[in-house]
């Protein structure tokens, strides 16, 4: 079976910001999804200010795609080819 896109997120507690963990999740994520789930489409979307989110997206190879508002704020929607 052949499913959709997904979105891909992720949520840290404060003290543990700065580790690598998101990047090492986001990472284990992605792979899954794409490998195991065959995910033919994988979005994410952050917040312009969250520099660190940005790049861990940017570092994972996804693609800025736009801005966009999503509840009353800027986002940026990234893609993984």
């Amino acid at each position: 079976m052949i499913y959709p896109g997904v979105e891909l997120g992720y949520r840290l507690c404060l003290k543990f910001w700065g580790n690598g963990y998101a990047k090492e999740a986001a990472a284990t994520i992605l792979s899954y999804g794409l490998g195991d789930l065959r995910l033919t489409n994988i979005m994410a979307f952050t917040l312009p200010q969250n520099r660190s989110s940005l790049r861990v997206l940017e570092k994972l190879g996804f693609l800025y795609l736009h801005d966009f508002i999503h509840a009353g704020l800027s986002h940026r929607l990234y893609e993984f080819p």
